[in-house]
């Protein structure tokens, strides 16, 4: 890893010190991850108290604490002599938390799958457990919800879900329908249409031809449910970065997910995908990947789509160290509600540069949607100044 790349990971100016401190624990952040991906280094750096503290706070706020752990345990076979007890001991049972819910969600998967199969609906599950189950420890990733994609459409969907009495306070999207978590116990998210995120509509119209297509052959694997193929995932979590980087923030765990889906894949594969970038509108963005997980996460040049774009790479970089799992961090979602929507138009006119023709689209989008809807705001705001309730009327 550069010099140039660790001092973007705070994604600002530090003093000489904690420049210094904050260099060696990412270097040491992103060397583990090398070794879950099985890159093992020979011996990593001696790290003291605070420094075990901050490797678990930059863990956590990636949404990696059992990536991380088992990379120590690969690298260090003594983890617990070296880590300070009171800390080891809450990340190990945080690790086996992380395990724990693995299996309910890899159980969770097979029973949803055989639930739509018994009404003769197709079913593929995304995202988290089908990526789970590439890593080289299937229980290291940190889960977050079941996303399962199921075929037939919107009507078809909610109306199967009527019938078997799934719909009890869900909330509709217009993807999906979001189950309530008292029926699982665990968040569930029922997709009638597949997840892909592309404002562009003449980018949109060539990558939604080629996901229907992919989604139509799934893969039945080992742990019970269906996957979509990897040249599907590869297109769709590619999307779903770029979405993310615009909208709310991106972590690392979505790039970890991503350096393990490459290396499941066949040449065969990546090169197909290659081929689709530019005509999906995925170029940039898969230029910037690639950039962060060569320079980064180590990936080995046979895995990259495309040649690494260096300066929209330390962007994405950036922005991952800045904003956390999900943009958690975010500082743009500090603040008041004004000054949060402020912070976020700002954010996609900075993101221009880094890919144009889907900002534009994003930003049209926007706002011909928010004029659109002033009119009905203006008469809405107006029924309810003129309310009984509102003018203390009985």
């Amino acid at each position: 890893m550069t010099n140039s790349a660790l001092t973007l990971i705070k994604g600002r100016t530090a003093t000489r010190s904690s420049a210094v401190r904050d260099n060696r624990l990412s270097a040491v952040f992103f060397d583990l991850l090398r070794a879950a991906l099985g890159d093992v280094p020979g011996e990593l750096v001696e790290l003291n108290t605070e420094e075990w503290l901050g490797l678990h706070k930059q863990a956590t706020k990636q949404a990696l604490l059992g990536v991380i752990f088992y990379g120590l345990q690969r690298v260090y076979p003594d983890t617990e002599q070296r880590i300070p007890k009171d800390l080891y001991l809450k990340w190990f049972y945080q690790a086996e938390a992380i395990r724990g819910l693995n299996q309910t969600h890899y159980e969770l998967s097979k029973k949803l799958t055989s639930l739509f199969a018994e009404r003769g609906a197709k079913s593929v599950i995304l995202k988290g457990q089908a990526n789970s189950r590439i890593y080289p420890d299937k229980f290291i990733r940190q889960t977050g919800d079941v996303d399962i994609w199921v075929a037939g459409g919107r009507d078809k969907v909610v109306s199967l879900l009527s019938q078997m009495g799934l719909l009890e306070n869900a909330k509709f999207s217009a993807h999906e329908v979001t189950l309530s978590r008292d029926t699982f116990g665990v968040d569930v998210e029922v997709h009638f249409n597949y997840i892909y995120d592309c404002r562009n509509p003449f980018a949109n119209k060539r990558l939604r031809q080629i996901l229907s297509y992919e989604i139509e052959c799934p893969v039945a694997v080992d742990e019970g449910f269906n996957v979509a193929s990897n040249k599907f995932s590869m297109l769709m979590q590619l999307s779903h970065i770029r979405k993310h980087l615009l909208g709310h923030g991106v972590g690392c765990r979505q790039i970890m997910d991503y350096a393990v889906l490459l290396q499941a894949s066949q040449d065969s594969e990546r090169a197909e995908v290659s081929q689709a970038l530019a005509s999906t509108g995925l170029k940039p963005i898969a230029g910037a990947l690639m950039w962060v997980l060569s320079e980064c996460f180590g990936l080995k040049d046979e895995y990259l789509l495309c040649a690494p774009d260096v300066s929209r790479g330390r962007r994405l970089l950036a922005e991952i160290s800045d904003d956390g799992n999900f943009g958690k961090n975010a500082k743009r979602k500090r603040g008041g509600v004004f000054r949060w929507w402020l912070r976020n138009r700002l954010h996609l006119l900075r993101m221009l540069p880094f890919d144009f023709p889907e900002v534009s689209w994003f930003l049209l989008r926007y706002w011909g949607a928010f004029l659109y809807y002033i009119p009905k705001r203006i008469y809405l705001l107006y029924k309810y100044k003129k309310s009984p309730t509102k003018s203390g009327m009985t």
